[in-house]
């Protein structure tokens, strides 16, 4: 994977609640897709509650991804030794990952297929 969950920080707490990824190889975040799963018995379920997909953005070696549960504007800032640290925001009303049963599961999708409604 070139992007790995690192944390989350927060958990439960509305305004500051942020799930962090830390990047391992230069790659657009667009391409990564985070499902919150259900988790039981040590591993996660098929069953989804929550998904975001990451807006198509450049980002780096060394950068990381915060992932706020509530709503904000997109962001980045610079950090040590010309590495930045990208800000996205989820929209959420309420915190959730303040549950021992659901754990994050982040995809690297770099292709995909849709169709609109109006052509199925």
């Amino acid at each position: 994977m070139k992007v790995e969950i690192k944390s989350i920080a927060d958990k439960g707490v509305k305004e500051k609640e942020r799930i962090i990824f830390k990047v391992v190889s230069d790659t657009d975040i667009g391409d990564h897709v985070l499902i919150q799963t259900g988790y039981s018995n040590g591993e996660v379920t098929v069953a989804t509650f929550h998904t975001y997909w990451f807006p198509y953005k450049a980002v780096a070696a060394g950068d990381l991804v915060v992932l706020y549960s509530k709503s904000g504007k997109e962001s980045e800032k610079t950090i040590a030794q010309n590495k930045r640290t990208h800000f996205f925001y989820w929209g959420l009303e309420v915190p959730i990952w303040n549950r021992n049963d659901r754990a994050p599961v982040l995809l690297h999708a770099p292709e995909w297929v849709s169709k609109g409604p109006d052509e199925l």
